[in-house]
């Protein structure tokens, strides 16, 4: 095969320059596999978490009737406008934990699993269904409990007595998040079971599914109107209706915008693999500006030389996709089994749209392409008699400004160091380009572990603003002040105070009461707290308004979550509430910053009482105790129980403050492990980048080190001047680094704490992930800077003194021939 005179100049010049060659592939590589990575990813999860909660043919709504009868569900089924409907109950118990603490338990009440139609469980090992006498776990929820099949947890539901259950088996319920992520053990059994652990067999929740309203909320809300107003036409009490956002995962929306954010910068770091390719053959063509001009004179058009050069681009950019396309689509599969595993669904395919790798190919091959335009059509401006002068390319002299007389004064009397501090600044739109890679790695590594730093500083405040250790909620409503009585004579007990909640929704004028929460109760939920003091706020961060005293009247306070959930209230707007049949309204009076905590309204007594009707009688206490570890809450929890045993109240819940922090941990987890692996691709890039820019200035300096040889430099002290310019470049990137990576921590702290909470984490500079990142990318310039040390030391004073000034290698590498 006969090859082009001007393709085999090309693949000279590339045999010349192989080390660069081979970092501008594998700059491009690690840059196409970060998007690729990120893009398959996206794509799977999306795709497979929707898959696995609408197999679960999930309820459009439960409604909450006291207790479901057949001529009920028949009356229901047989409205055209729903699909299917079920009778169902979901208890909230208790779990004792490995700790030796009880933990918040679900128990999905089932009547037939072998017929089960909404809301559907997925048999994972075991026996199924369950036997009355056993109960069904959750998968992940094995791990939580630190079971085995066939083992016993201990469990306690309201009205029971504690007993230990075997485990007989496990399901995937796609539809929960993971156990260990919201602390909470789900349980399924039947009736029967459920009547032994001392419960009540009727059902009482009326499970629908609305018939062509996979998405479409309006709908759903509609129908459900209608069938709840019709059951209540019957006679029927209906207590509350939760109505999940339709087809919509609990956490699918945070993965998807965390996702996103995500293909934004990978795709960045592509960009600047790429900007890193454009400034390599700027340094090629600098190189060969009279080569250029040569071929211009024996008669090549410039669009056979612009096609040469991009050609050239386009080649080492197919060949870096040809790597990192397959390896990127082999890490998204991994990426995406590890989100999965984290939100507990399962990836039933793998499979990416052929679109998706076309995509891919196009961005790995013309955003380099697309980048090094601008260089080659720079170089095709000059005229043939400007390449030939010099003119137009020589780099200016250093010296001629006094930011360069201030540069050869920073090194001293160590002229060596003067000389490689001067050799940093004298190709300056190059140092630019190697400042800016390290920068952006830098910037993202400074942000992770400053999300990390907000993060915790966030669960610190949220203890410190917590004026509790330890939640419990009875049985059945009791009298306040014999409670409070028993618990202040409890040694460790430094604080009792009453603690009433109920669950509302925002009033609507049928007097229903619409809740937008998942059945595991947590995802959407709204609660009204009773104020045990007019001034029980006065502790917390005021947002808006004030946090009381409220002394009655109708004035509320608001958390910032409950505020987010109910559309962005401000002081003075007017609010509804419907809970348990009763409707009330009320004024916002304020809004105030309370960390980790569900969405809640905050009443005095009196307000609270006309919607709850429990004046005098509370369901649950907050304690304050003279000790924080876990270990001696747990034993004093348990003492606490006995002593209001003996008193006839049975505690059904506890919750401490450790497991309320265990619980919001892990939902960031995943998120940090991802930047930072994002900054190191990043930082893969920049010190690409740095032994690129290293390369193309010794090739450009190959005079300058004969000279410094004849006048008696040794290897040591060449194999320094480099090492030390390439360590002074990379602490150079250390400004841009904090100049963007706090804006970035800013952005990324807000967008989680909006998803988490709605409220922004705090920006929290992390002067650790500073120190980690000064010392990483020393450590990593030297490393990138030895092997154009180590080249440079090598060249003979014959060598150096005997090529031109523009050359890359002592051979010739321009082949003049005609026609080109």
């Amino acid at each position: 095969m006969i090859i082009a005179v001007r393709w085999r100049k090309l693949l000279r010049d590339f045999d010349a320059m192989s080390g660069r060659i081979t970092m501008m592939v594998a700059a491009i590589a690690t840059g196409i596999f970060a998007v690729a990575t990120i893009a398959v990813a996206y794509t799977i999860l999306t795709r497979e978490i929707s898959r696995n909660y609408l197999a679960t043919n999930p309820a459009s709504a439960l409604i909450d009737v006291g207790q479901v009868n057949p001529a009920m569900l028949d009356a229901v089924r047989a409205d055209p406008d729903v699909k299917a409907a079920e009778a169902a109950a979901i208890v909230t118990g208790r779990a004792r934990l490995p700790s030796g603490e009880w933990g918040r338990m679900l128990l999905f009440v089932t009547p037939d699993f072998n017929h089960l139609t909404i809301s559907k469980v997925f048999p994972h090992s075991g026996a199924y269904p369950p036997s009355d006498g056993s109960i069904l776990l959750e998968r992940e929820a094995l791990a939580l409990l630190k079971l085995s099949i066939g083992g016993k947890v201990d469990l306690e539901t309201p009205g029971g007595p504690k007993l230990s259950v075997p485990v007989s088996g496990t399901v995937h319920d796609p539809s929960l998040a993971p156990a260990w992520q919201e602390q909470t053990v789900y349980g399924y059994l039947s009736p029967a079971a459920y009547a032994a652990l001392g419960g009540k067999q009727e059902l009482d929740l009326l499970k629908v599914v609305v018939r062509d309203a996979a998405h479409d909320q309006a709908r759903v809300d509609a129908v459900i109107a209608r069938i709840a107003a019709a059951l209540r036409v019957k006679g029927v009490t209906v207590h509350q209706i939760q109505v999940p956002p339709t087809g919509r995962h609990p956490h699918q929306t945070q993965m998807t915008a965390v996702l996103t954010m995500f293909v934004i910068f990978t795709l960045l770091t592509l960009v600047l693999s790429a900007i890193l390719t454009a400034s390599m053959i700027d340094a090629l063509l600098a190189q060969q500006v009279r080569q250029i001009a040569v071929m211009k004179t024996i008669g090549a058009r410039s669009t056979q030389i612009t096609t040469l050069y991009l050609g050239g681009v386009v080649l080492i950019a197919a060949t870096a996709s040809t790597v990192g396309i397959p390896l990127g689509i082999y890490g998204g599969h991994g990426f995406a089994n590890v989100i999965a595993r984290l939100l507990n669904f399962d990836i039933a395919s793998h499979g990416i749209p052929s679109a998706l790798v076309a995509s891919l190919v196009f961005a790995g091959i013309g955003i380099p392409a697309l980048f090094a335009l601008v260089p080659v059509r720079q170089a095709m401006r000059r005229t043939v008699r400007e390449a030939l002068s010099g003119e137009g390319v020589r780099v200016k002299e250093f010296g001629s400004s006094r930011f360069d007389t201030f540069l050869a004064s920073a090194g001293g009397n160590d002229r060596s160091l003067v000389l490689a501090i001067r050799n940093v600044f004298r190709r300056r739109g190059r140092l630019a380009l190697t400042v800016a890679l390290l920068g952006a790695a830098g910037a993202m590594f400074l942000a992770s572990l400053s999300v990390e730093n907000a993060w915790n500083s966030f669960i610190a405040a949220s203890a410190k603003d917590r004026t509790y250790d330890l939640e419990l909620k009875f049985d059945r409503p009791a009298e306040t002040a014999p409670i409070l009585a028993t618990l202040g004579s409890i040694p460790g007990v430094i604080k009792a105070e009453p603690a009433n909640s109920v669950a509302v929704a925002p009033g609507r004028s049928d007097g229903l009461a619409f809740v937008r929460t998942y059945p595991d109760g947590g995802h959407g939920s709204l609660t009204l707290r009773a104020l045990p003091q007019p001034d029980s706020l006065q502790h917390l961060a005021v947002l808006e308004g004030k946090a009381g005293p409220l002394a009655g009247g109708g004035e509320v306070v608001l958390n910032q979550a409950a505020r987010a959930l109910l559309g962005g209230l401000h002081p003075g707007d007017k609010l509804t509430l419907a809970a348990e049949g009763r409707t009330a309204s009320y004024r916002v009076g304020g809004v105030v910053r309370e960390i980790l905590t569900l969405p809640g309204v905050y009443a005095s007594l009196e307000d609270f009482d006309a919607i709850a009707g429990m004046k005098g009688r509370t369901r649950s206490v907050r304690i304050a105790t003279a000790t924080r570890d876990a270990a001696s809450l747990t034993a004093l929890s348990a003492a606490i129980e006995t002593r209001l045993e003996v008193a006839g109240v049975r505690a059904t819940q506890s919750l401490s403050a450790t497991q309320t922090d265990d619980a919001m941990s892990g939902h960031v987890r995943i998120l940090i492990v991802a930047l930072i692996a994002m900054s190191i691709l990043m930082a893969i890039v920049g010190m690409l980048g740095l032994a690129s820019a290293l390369g193309s200035n010794v090739a450009e300096r190959t005079r300058e080190f004969g000279i410094m040889r004849a006048i008696g430099a040794t290897n040591r002290v060449i194999i320094r001047n480099i090492l030390a310019e390439g360590l002074f470049t990379s602490l150079i990137s250390i400004g841009p680094a904090v100049l963007f990576g706090l804006p970035l921590a800013a952005f990324i702290g807000r967008l989680v704490g909006f998803l988490s909470f709605g409220l922004p984490l705090p920006l929290t500079p992390s002067v650790a992930a500073l120190t980690m990142w000064i010392v990483g990318i020393a450590i990593g310039a030297t490393a990138s800077s030895l092997p154009p040390a180590l080249n440079a030391a090598r060249l003979t004073i014959r060598q150096t003194l005997s090529s031109g000034r523009y050359s890359t290698s002592s051979r010739p590498i321009l082949v003049i021939a005609s026609p080109l």
